[in-house]
């Protein structure tokens, strides 16, 4: 079965792993890469250029162009990488977060409506091959708890990752931790991997995505930007 998936990321960030024989890599040569791994049938809209214009870019004026690609998927992937994020520039004024929020969004043109797209967020090691930018373990050999850095990324991302109504938890029980991890694949709206565990598996994490957005009423959506 065929699936039409958005790629949303920064097109020329190049804190991150090198892939081999490419020593100047950047985002852009991730999606190169995932357009190889897809099934033959899949089909990647991809996200715009960092050089874009974005003057006058708000929502009720969104590039028809990327309307368009949205508009024509049900599955968007955002690549976060390390510096993806410009934090001297509003969000507003920047690229995915607009792709973002336009994913989450029903979509009506003439007689049709498109549906809140499953939405997955893939996490590209650094320059130093770490993850842990984003990805934060513990000190708990008992939890062996991650902090997702939400506070790093874009706002829309954050607010739409451990927004699940109803939260499955449990609380660690060694003495001087007393975290509460959450539970199962679902805490979020937006779940997050790995970028080497993705691409090893890409069909079971699509399909985790898919699963999410399949119970989407058991989220608190944040939509706009």
């Amino acid at each position: 079965m065929s699936r039409k998936i958005f790629v949303s990321y920064k097109y020329g960030d190049g804190s991150v792993r090198p892939l081999p024989y490419n020593y100047d890599t950047r985002a852009r040569h991730y999606v190169d890469l995932l357009q190889a791994r897809l099934d033959a049938n899949d089909h990647i809209n991809k996200g715009e250029d960092d050089g874009e214009d974005m003057s006058g870019f708000k929502d009720e004026t969104i590039a028809s162009n990327l309307r368009d690609k949205i508009y024509d998927s049900s599955i968007t992937l955002v690549l976060i990488s390390k510096n993806m994020k410009n934090n001297y520039t509003p969000e507003e004024d920047q690229w995915m977060p607009w792709e973002i929020s336009y994913s989450l969004k029903e979509k009506t043109r003439e007689d049709r409506t498109s549906s809140t797209n499953a939405v997955l967020a893939v996490v590209i090691p650094d320059e130093n091959g770490s993850y842990a930018y984003f990805f934060q373990p513990s000190n708990c050999p008992y939890c062996n708890t991650i902090t997702w850095r939400t506070d790093l990324i874009f706002k829309i991302l954050g607010q739409n990752m451990f927004n699940r109504t109803q939260p499955k938890r449990t609380r660690c029980a060694s003495v001087g931790c007393g975290r509460e991890p959450h539970m199962g694949n679902d805490h979020s709206y937006i779940h997050s991997v790995k970028w080497d565990d993705f691409i090893s598996n890409i069909n079971s994490y699509i399909s985790i995505a898919t699963e999410i957005n399949d119970n989407i009423d058991d989220y608190n959506l944040v939509k706009e930007v």
